[in-house]
């Protein structure tokens, strides 16, 4: 089988919101596979290369003018970007349309449809306190 049918069979879900948990698994390990040091783009964010001119203020960097590291960083970036654009329903794209780093992409979608680090700690606190309070009735048995 060639790389190109094999990558369609890990390819992620279409994300709608409903199955973000399932889509986020899936989408690292398709980023992870199209190229590692896409991933790193998630992790470690990306902003476009800034100089700083005469007068001591800092701006962003002509492309033209880009270092070979720097073009292959934003590559990285863009290809991350587009991968996670590839496989959002339009309801969620609508919601990332406008961010040009795969970090910031990601860290929205993780908000938006896990919710701030608070609110998953408390669904956690109430998932275990009903894991620890199920019981078996008399006639029930674990199959």
């Amino acid at each position: 089988m060639d790389a190109l049918a094999s990558s369609a069979a890990f390819r992620p879900p279409v994300m709608d919101r409903s199955n973000y948990a399932f889509w986020k698994v899936k989408m690292r390990m398709y980023i992870k596979f199209i190229e590692k040091r896409a991933w790193k783009r998630v992790i470690d964010g990306w902003s476009p290369p800034r100089i700083v001119d005469a007068d001591g203020d800092s701006r962003v960097k002509p492309e033209i003018a880009w270092a070979n590291d720097e073009v292959h960083t934003s590559n990285f970036n863009s290809k991350t970007l587009d991968v996670i654009f590839a496989f959002v329903d339009l309801n969620v794209f609508s919601l990332i349309t406008n961010f040009t780093s795969a970090k910031d992409t990601w860290d929205i979608l993780q908000k938006h449809c896990e919710g701030l680090e608070s609110v998953r700690r408390t669904k956690l606190r109430m998932l275990i306190s009903k894991f620890e309070s199920l019981k078996m009735v008399e006639n029930e048995t674990i199959d």
